[in-house]
């Protein structure tokens, strides 16, 4: 495929996806080695096995360093692990105790909110990897927003958070994400903070954290993905916790009277933060992300404001926002991941004077 197609062939991946729809078997993930496994001999076995009875608590990694540094003799992590549990299994040793986690549960509807990106899922008619970004109630297990996007950022999130507040009429007291770069950021940041929510972050490498929406994707892609052309999670599925009721029981719970109307009618006002400023010299140009960025002789010899909003990047006069460039954050990722080319010169777009928002009356909670 790829020397048919080049670089428009599919991945290896997306080909086992689309031959487990077909019904066809899955290929091997790799040749098989030409090269014969190298063994242990009997006399390092042996000796691999002492070690392990006289030293049971060092793990499979500090085992392979000290063979290798004490006794030179290499072997890999994988075959520690396995003489371990022959070991145990030949003594009749207990099996080490599954680890203990900690339950827990908010007691009200949009107490505490989950967020994540479900990467798994195809769009046949565009060949291409959508992702769905999710917001799930903990105390209900309902889907408070969902939507399937193809270019995941931090305005993503941030539109998501609005939209779920505006549905829902109410704000959330806290939402928790994972560490990737849609969820980290200072514009979510001083929006959660504007707004009222508190923003938690889970442990590194640590997926329990928001282990009711992972178990929730694992059933979207078996319930719905590879099955249904609709599929109604709130008024459907029941789940385990809530005795084999469907999530809407939960979700009714809330009487819809937490956030003003006002507030809501205005939550992208509060994701805006300030940037710096700059007096714009007579040409109307500015150097932004190596590139000249044209902003307009009306901005002359006048000290300018720059913001960073879900718009992009706005430059402010006086309290009202005359000029904005779009796609500000596209450019700045592009710029500081070399992952494309920046164009030859930025030119910002003339809006409509706005007031500037008063963030001082932002909800506290």
């Amino acid at each position: 495929m790829h020397r048919g197609c080049g670089a428009d062939a599919p991945s290896p991946r997306t080909i086992q996806r689309i031959r487990a729809r077909q019904g066809l078997g899955r290929f091997s993930k790799r040749e098989p080695p030409i090269r014969q496994r190298r063994q242990l001999t009997p006399e390092a076995r042996e000796r691999v096995a002492i070690i392990l009875a006289e030293k049971p608590y060092l793990g499979p990694e500090r085992t392979v360093w000290d063979l290798q540094n004490s006794e030179q003799i290499t072997v890999s992590a994988s075959t520690i692990k396995r003489m371990k549990r022959k070991q145990r299994e030949a003594l009749l040793l207990p099996r080490p105790p599954q680890p203990n986690w900690r339950f827990y549960e908010r007691h009200h509807p949009h107490s505490l909110w989950h967020g994540d990106f479900l990467e798994k899922v195809t769009l046949t008619d565009l060949d291409r990897t959508a992702y769905q970004f999710t917001l799930q109630d903990d105390y209900s297990r309902g889907y408070v927003y969902c939507d399937l996007l193809l270019y995941p950022d931090i305005r993503t999130t941030i539109r998501g958070l609005i939209a779920a507040m505006r549905a829902w009429r109410t704000i959330p007291k806290a939402v928790v994400f994972d560490n990737g770069s849609p969820f980290k950021g200072r514009l979510l940041s001083i929006f959660c903070e504007r707004v009222g929510v508190r923003l938690i972050h889970a442990a590194v490498n640590h997926p329990q954290t928001n282990g009711k929406l992972e178990r929730a994707f694992r059933d979207d892609m078996r319930d719905f993905y590879e099955q249904y052309d609709s599929w109604l999670y709130d008024y459907v599925r029941g789940h385990h916790a809530l005795l084999g009721k469907p999530a809407i029981t939960r979700l009714n719970e809330h009487t819809p009277d937490v956030a003003p109307p006002a507030v809501l009618a205005r939550l992208e006002n509060y994701a805006r933060y300030e940037i710096g400023h700059k007096i714009i010299p007579a040409t109307g140009r500015i150097r932004l992300l190596g590139r000249n960025a044209y902003i307009g002789k009306m901005a002359a010899n006048i000290e300018v404001t720059f913001c960073e909003s879900l718009d992009g990047l706005e430059a402010w006069i006086n309290g009202q926002c005359v000029a904005v460039l779009k796609d500000y954050r596209t450019f700045k990722q592009v710029a500081t991941h070399w992952r494309g080319k920046l164009p030859q010169a930025f030119c910002f777009e003339p809006c409509t004077p706005l007031i500037c928002p008063q963030i001082a009356d932002a909800p506290r909670q």
